[in-house]
């Protein structure tokens, strides 16, 4: 049987959204303070609860919801915002199937409820639609040859925004390297992703992605 690592409600999700259509968009680009002191009061700020820094920081929102801020370190530009709605893993390969089916389910009840809160997606789609947006860098979710094979991102919808500085938001489901074919035990992660500039150093660590 499958086990659930993370299962939010789509309400949960959309009232997260929700909290993240008022946050100043330019200071959270800018990045998270070196200083231990001064990153508390930067998050402060947020009403966020700085946790612990792994390939960026991650927070506590007043709504209780856990966030990750993409970074190659401390001090660096935040070049992308995350929450995760959904996970999953299953025991073996043969639940593999029915884990995929799963995702599939619990992405539309979560894209109903982006949806309600930010409207219509931009795109939307499957893993094998012929105009499936391409991907910010070519090392973003790797190559079509390699969503082909994996059928990853499994379901895709993106909403963009012509106010300076607002993010690119995504929602995805994605699926682990090997689930599609049945390589092994797989997993599936729905996630929504806020994405912002590039960090002006490039690509040193984990902080980059437009």
């Amino acid at each position: 049987m499958a086990s659930l690592i993370a299962d939010h409600p789509p309400q949960t999700l959309a009232y997260e959204l929700t909290g993240l259509l008022d946050v100043d968009w330019p200071t959270v680009w800018a990045g998270t303070p070196a200083d231990d002191t001064e990153r508390g009061r930067w998050c402060e700020g947020f009403g966020w609860e700085p946790l612990w820094f792994a390939s960026g920081l991650w927070v506590r929102t007043r709504r209780n919801g856990r966030l990750h801020l993409t970074s190659a370190s401390p001090g660096r530009p935040v070049t992308a915002v995350s929450y995760t709605a959904w996970r999953a893993r299953a025991d073996q390969a043969a639940e593999n199937p029915a884990l995929m089916a799963a995702a599939v389910d619990r992405y539309a009840a979560h894209l109903a409820a982006v949806t309600e809160v930010l409207g219509p997606p931009d795109w939307h789609g499957a893993w094998d639609a012929p105009d499936f947006p391409a991907p910010h860098t070519p090392a973003d979710r790797g190559d079509a040859d390699r969503r082909l094979e994996h059928r990853t991102p499994h379901r895709f919808a993106r909403w963009s925004f012509r106010t300076p500085a607002a993010p690119v938001f995504e929602l995805s489901a994605d699926l682990a390297p090997g689930t599609a074919p049945g390589w092994g035990p797989g997993s599936a992660t729905i996630s929504l992703t806020c994405h912002g500039p590039a960090d002006p150093q490039g690509r040193t660590g984990p902080g980059w992605l437009l």
